[in-house]
């Protein structure tokens, strides 16, 4: 059964109307005052319910956090939009995203991956060999070591990978960036940062990469 939806500002029903955002594309584009009024309510409830900020804190005494472009101004007991971000008695304490510390979860994807099968994926077409990729064509038999960040400085309302939100709203699992470098091992080619995007936890994947490239260049040095 084809599920109908209802435009909010001008009441055309159309298979078309998503049901939960309730907009026609003819009032998106030419009413866009009212359009993103209601768009914005339905962004903040989905946010709401994984206790995160409905909209980027911009507190007139908030302490500015700087760390990716959304620049929260976060009040005194209030939090970033990434969730991971507190200032606490006037200071801002960071619950992952620090260069030593991130939320994420990993796992290792087989080369080459459907992730990004692309001319741009050393992995996958062995571009820049011998400095960037292991072989001059597809990296069978490699893997990359895949970070999946719990934060994110987007609101993508039907983002597919929205499960994110569970791992910043409980701010777990924590993942030191020398534990993480470890996973690369000699099979590992490539880091692939994504979740959520790394933007909000974007010194801990600088940290990561730090050390997973020290290591990498020590173990060359050794065979």
């Amino acid at each position: 059964m084809v599920q109908l939806g209802k435009c909010r500002i001008c009441n055309r029903v159309s298979e078309t109307i998503s049901k939960e955002i309730g907009l026609c594309i003819d009032c998106i584009r030419n009413k866009p005052e009212q359009a993103v009024h209601f768009s914005q309510n339905v962004h903040a409830k989905s946010r709401m319910l994984f206790g995160l900020p409905p909209a980027v804190p911009k507190d007139r005494d908030g302490i500015p956090c700087a760390l990716c472009a959304n620049n929260c101004k976060i009040a005194e007991g209030r939090t970033g939009y990434c969730g991971l971000v507190e200032n606490a008695g006037g200071r801002l304490i960071r619950y992952g995203g620090t260069a030593s510390k991130g939320v994420l979860e990993w796992y290792y994807d087989p080369l080459p991956t459907n992730c990004v099968a692309e001319w741009f994926c050393p992995g996958c077409t062995g571009l820049g060999f011998p400095k960037y990729a292991k072989m001059p064509r597809a990296e069978v038999g490699y893997k990359n070591l895949a970070i999946f960040y719990g934060a994110c400085s987007f609101d993508c309302l039907y983002c597919q990978n929205w499960h994110y939100r569970r791992l910043a709203s409980k701010r777990q699992p924590i993942v030191s960036a020398e534990e993480l470098a470890s996973k690369v091992d000699e099979k590992v080619s490539c880091i692939c940062y994504f979740g959520g995007d790394p933007s909000p936890q974007m010194l801990h994947a600088i940290r990561v990469s730090e050390i997973a490239l020290q290591k990498s260049i020590e173990r060359r040095k050794d065979s």
